[in-house]
C-alpha cells in the first residue's frame, strides 16, 4: 500500500508539473549559427499535502536548447519537467558597446500535459560579457566568464482540457550568477514569486524557488551521468 501511495504522488507531481519559474539565460542572445543547451533543476514549490503540517515539494527539470536568429536575438525551445513545451524568442535591446545587457523575451507553449496553455514574458539584465566584440565564435564558447544577470518574470496559464484549474498571473523576479563559459558552465539562480496555489494547497503566495542551470552539452552530460537522471526527488517540508 506505501509504495502504491509514493507511485501515486510521483504520478500527481508529473502531471502538474509546474511552470517554468527559472530563466538560467543572460540577456545576451546565443551567436548566429550556434546553439546553446541548458538544463535547469529548480524546487516546484508545494503541489500537495501528506497532512495538515507536512505538504510535498519536487524537484523539476527543464531542457532548453537556443539557436541565434540574428545579431541582436535568438530562439529557445525548453521541454518542461517532461511534461510540456515552452517556445521563446528573446530580443537584445540595448547597443554592443554598452556595460550592460538588456533584453525582452517572450514564450508560448503548454504545460501540464496539454492541460494549460502557457505565456510568459521577461525582461532581462546582465553585465556585457564582451563575447561579441573581438574574437572567433570558439573562442568566445570557450572563454571563462563571469556574469551576473537578474530581471523581473510573468507566468500565465489558461486551461485547454476540460477541468483543467484555472489560476491567476505568476509575477516575480530572478538573480542569478553565470561562471565558467557558454560550453561548459554553471548558474545558480533564486527567484521569488507571488504565485496564487490554484489547489490551495499553500498557506503562503509568496514562493522562494532556488535553481541552478547547467550549460552546454559537455556540461549537462556530466550532471546527467552523475545524477543517473532519474525521476523527481520527492520531499516533504
Amino acid at each position: 500500500m506505501r509504495y502504491r501511495y509514493t507511485a501515486a504522488i510521483a504520478l500527481l507531481a508529473w502531471v502538474t508539473a509546474c511552470i517554468p519559474y527559472t530563466v538560467g539565460s543572460t540577456a545576451r542572445p546565443v551567436r548566429v549559427g550556434d546553439h546553446s543547451t541548458t538544463m535547469s533543476t529548480f524546487v516546484m514549490p508545494s503541489f500537495g499535502r501528506l497532512d495538515s503540517t507536512r505538504s510535498l515539494s519536487n524537484i523539476a527539470v527543464d531542457f532548453e536548447r537556443r539557436w541565434g536568429v540574428d545579431s541582436r536575438s535568438d530562439v529557445g525551445v525548453r521541454i518542461t519537467s517532461g511534461s510540456g513545451m515552452v517556445v521563446n524568442y528573446k530580443r537584445l535591446l540595448t547597443r554592443p558597446d554598452v556595460r550592460a545587457d538588456i533584453a525582452i523575451m517572450s514564450g508560448a507553449g503548454f504545460i501540464n500535459m496539454g492541460q494549460h496553455a502557457h505565456f510568459e514574458l521577461t525582461l532581462l539584465a546582465s553585465r556585457h560579457d564582451g563575447s561579441r566584440a573581438s574574437g572567433s565564435a570558439r573562442d568566445s564558447v570557450m572563454r571563462p566568464m563571469f556574469v551576473p544577470y537578474g530581471g523581473l518574470r510573468v507566468m500565465q496559464v489558461a486551461p485547454l482540457a476540460e477541468g483543467a484549474v484555472k489560476d491567476q498571473p505568476t509575477i516575480g523576479g530572478f538573480l542569478g550568477l553565470r561562471f565558467g563559459s557558454t560550453d561548459f558552465g554553471l548558474s545558480p539562480e533564486i527567484g521569488v514569486f507571488y504565485d496564487h496555489s490554484a489547489l490551495d494547497v499553500r498557506k503562503r503566495n509568496v514562493v522562494v524557488v532556488p535553481a541552478i542551470s547547467a550549460h552546454g552539452d559537455r556540461m549537462v552530460q556530466l550532471i546527467r551521468e552523475l545524477l543517473g537522471m532519474g525521476g523527481g526527488i520527492l520531499f516533504t517540508r
